[in-house]
């Protein structure tokens, strides 16, 4: 398949290619067409597959009603109405499969996140354009 025809057909409808990465605690806002409300969802990135590309996805685990389920999204998925970024953990791998065995306190993860970046929405375009101080600047003598 083209990957220039297919990421030209989304840009023309208008969706935009997220950029989440495991370890991201999110909380998604999707919109349900046939009931018309929307179904709020916080839950951990376990993977993501195909990153930056039209076709790409990421699966998610969360309690839902005291169970935990795990679904998976495409990262150009128009049923989104808000995204909210409320953590990103340090982690050293890039698929987190070993998270569903963990229980408790053996399932907890080091934030690495600051304060300016938290409840972020990820659908706008300006959230990605958060300004980091990279270190002391240069005095001028």
């Amino acid at each position: 398949m083209n990957f220039n025809r297919l990421k030209d057909f989304y840009d023309k409808n208008g969706s935009k290619i997220l950029d989440i990465k495991p370890g991201m605690y999110i909380e998604i806002h999707e919109k349900d067409i046939e009931t018309n409300r929307i179904w709020r969802f916080k839950c951990l990135v376990i993977k993501t597959k195909k990153t930056g590309h039209a076709d790409g996805t990421f699966t998610v685990r969360g309690m839902v009603a005291w169970v935990e389920i795990e679904k998976i999204y495409p990262l150009s998925f128009n049923n989104f109405d808000k995204i909210i970024l409320l953590d990103e953990y340090q982690v050293r791998r890039a698929k987190l499969y070993y998270i569903r065995e963990k229980v408790g306190k053996d399932a907890r993860f080091k934030s690495k996140i600051t304060a300016e970046k938290r409840d972020i929405n990820l659908l706008d375009k300006e959230a990605g354009k958060v300004k980091e101080n990279k270190g002391k600047k240069k005095r001028k003598k």
